[in-house]
């Protein structure tokens, strides 16, 4: 399943986790995963989402380092 991360599409098995395509999207970046721990996930609304929240298919979610 292709969901978009800051604007990026990352593809990202069915019944992943937001954390799931943050890591996605972090090694996509070449960036150290290890900022998953250090930001902040949010819905296309802004609005904080958990780690564990399930996604869709075409989903838009960002990553905010705090």
């Amino acid at each position: 399943m292709k969901v978009q991360v800051n604007r990026t599409v990352v593809e990202i098995f069915d019944g992943a986790k937001s954390q799931h395509a943050v890591l996605r999207y972090l090694v996509q970046r070449h960036l150290p995963q290890a900022l998953l721990g250090l930001g902040q996930i949010q819905d296309a609304y802004g609005h904080e989402i958990g780690q564990d929240a399930p996604l869709h298919e075409g989903q838009i979610i960002k990553f905010k380092i705090k």
